[in-house]
């Protein structure tokens, strides 16, 4: 094997990680939403994320200065990742369904291949559109077999066009990072993109942490969202982003529609929740469709 192959199976591995911390998080994102104000609680764990991301970046001066012609292109990007994205996830998901949610969010790869070679030029391979395809319909499949309602039409549209907008976002904001990490580390950047979405919700919070009171909630609701915080956002977009810098968006991306199989998988192990055939067929054909697309 080579020094670039092992490299790249070392990055491929991280991102693998992320996949189960991100698989993870939903059990620990829902507990801490049933005690807290939703726009307080996604502000609490950026805030968290932020420190989290800084400490390597004091503790090892990996601190590159930023060129002024890169401050409108960070500020950018950390608004579409940490702010506007998190704004449409939550309002497309209270208009639609938690399945409609979960299949149109699962097309995010997809836009980040499409919009990869939209921006980069870069030319998509057959290889990597038949493993897109593939995952996708495992996703699906699990999606189905889960007992979440999916439902075309009706009231849930609105809903369904601002979740589809999130996912599109979320596929920019993975490009948009590409030439950026050419001059900056990944921990440097998350930090960056991360601060920005500190702030930012902060502000959209402000009304509620005006009032809100602290005292009153357990402490458990806190460690959700600190925990939160500093796995799935925090650590986890570090590694994301050093995914999109070695491998490139479109298979970085596609890393993505492994996040239901393990989550079905914590499910079955952990909650000893009731699943279907259709939900490990749909689990195995996700499994082929990445292994497909990464070749």
């Amino acid at each position: 094997m080579n020094s670039k192959r092992a490299l790249e199976l070392k990055v491929e591995l991280w991102l693998l990680v992320v996949v189960v911390v991100w698989a993870a998080n939903y059990p620990v994102a829902k507990y801490g939403l049933q005690g807290m104000n939703p726009f307080v609680f996604n502000a609490l764990r950026y805030l968290v994320a932020a420190l989290v991301l800084a400490a390597p970046l004091v503790r090892w001066s990996l601190w590159q200065p930023i060129e002024r012609t890169d401050v409108p292109r960070i500020l950018r990007a950390g608004m579409i990742a940490s702010v506007i994205y998190q704004i449409a996830f939550i309002t497309g998901l209270s208009l639609t369904t938690a399945g409609n949610s979960a299949v149109l969010l699962s097309t995010s790869p997809l836009w980040t291949m499409f919009l990869n070679a939209r921006i980069h030029k870069e030319k998509i391979q057959p290889l990597m559109w038949v493993g897109m395809g593939v995952s996708l319909c495992g996703v699906i499949m699990i999606i189905s077999g889960s007992g979440k309602k999916i439902e075309l039409g009706g009231n849930e549209l609105i809903g369904d066009v601002i979740t589809l907008a999130a996912a599109a976002l979320w596929g920019l904001n993975t490009n948009l990072q590409k030439p950026l990490l050419v001059r900056y580390s990944p921990t440097q950047l998350a930090f960056l993109l991360t601060a920005i979405g500190a702030i930012g919700l902060s502000l959209i919070a402000a009304p509620a942490l005006v009032s809100y009171e602290w005292t009153s909630v357990h402490w458990t609701y806190y460690l959700a969202a600190i925990l939160s915080g500093a796995l799935s956002i925090g650590i986890a977009n570090g590694l994301w982003s050093n995914g999109v810098r070695q491998l490139g968006p479109s298979r970085t991306a596609n890393f993505n529609n492994l996040v239901p199989v393990f989550a079905f998988g914590i499910s079955y192990l952990a909650l000893r929740e009731q699943l279907l055939p259709i939900q490990f067929l749909g689990a195995g054909v996700t499994i082929v469709g990445v292994w497909i697309a990464r070749r």
